[in-house]
This record gives structure tokens, sequence and C-alpha cells, in this order.
């Protein structure tokens, strides 16, 4: 499994209307203070599941986690499910698009559904968001500032 896309999935699924920067390695586009700023308010007004997960070798996104007292956990979600949609929309690339604009709308107390596939049968769970907790903000500020903000080209060189 990969660890990069497993952030880049977290994001996309948690949080995928902040633009899965933290897990792209991309430059940011704003000065950072102002992205600081920006992605703070973000994240204050998205919805939050709790759960962790990492991409399988067939390209499927699989739970590795669900955060203890999460809505995830509430919400009946357990390790080793296989996310197949989120409210109708298929997990598949020709929906990445549709899938970030269904996040969008993904606020505190909004109810979404995801459908699983656990054991091979296919489950749908509903969950209600809830508020991203201060520490979760503060990992993905913490990535995205040091993988979007800070130039590493001087590591790789020191790498050699």
């Amino acid at each position: 499994m990969k660890t990069a896309a497993s952030v880049s999935a977290a994001l996309l699924l948690l949080v995928t209307a902040i633009p899965a920067m933290a897990g792209d390695h991309q430059k940011c586009d704003q000065p950072a203070e102002a992205c600081l700023k920006a992605y703070t308010e973000s994240l204050q007004s998205r919805g939050w599941v709790g759960i962790e997960m990492d991409t399988n070798e067939d390209g499927s996104m699989q739970i590795v986690r669900v955060v203890p007292d999460s809505p995830a956990e509430s919400a009946g979600f357990k390790a080793g499910d296989v996310l197949a949609s989120f409210n109708g929309v298929a997990y598949k690339d020709e929906n990445k698009q549709a899938l970030k604009e269904a996040t969008k709308a993904m606020t505190p107390g909004k109810t979404v559904t995801y459908t699983v596939v656990r054991n091979g049968s296919t489950k749908n769970l509903k969950v209600e968001l809830g508020t991203i907790p201060e520490t979760v903000m503060a990992q993905w500020i913490g990535q995205h500032m040091l993988t979007a903000h800070v130039d590493h080209s001087e590591d790789k060189a020191s790498e050699g």
C-alpha cells in the first residue's frame, strides 16, 4: 500500500474541497500566511468522518483505522471496509470531479451515506459528520505547510 496515496485518499474523502494539497506535494500558489489562514478557515467549516484509509493494489480505498469516538465509529465503519461510493457516487477515476463536488457540501451536522464492501457484502452506512478535532486539523495544516510551502530541494540534494 502506498503512504502518499493514502494521505491523498484520506484528504480526498474527508475534506476534498480542500484540494488534497497535503498529499500532492505541490507548491501552494499563495503566500504561506494567506494560505494558512484560508486553509484553517476552510477546515473549520468542513465535516469530519474519522476514518484513515490506504489505497489497495487494485486502486480501491480500504479503511485501515476508524478513529475512536468519531462519527465513523458511531456509524459502524470497520477497519477492512472498502469504500464503494459516497452519496451514490462510485469511487472511480472517472468520478473524481463528481466526488470533489459531492464532498464540498460536507459540513458538520450533515448526514451522508457511504457504501462499503465488507466481507463480500455491500453495506450502506449513514454518518452524521462531526467537526474536525483540533489535533487532526493541526496535523493536516502542518502536513500541508511542510509539503506545499517548504522548499525541500536542499534536502533532496543532501540525500545524494
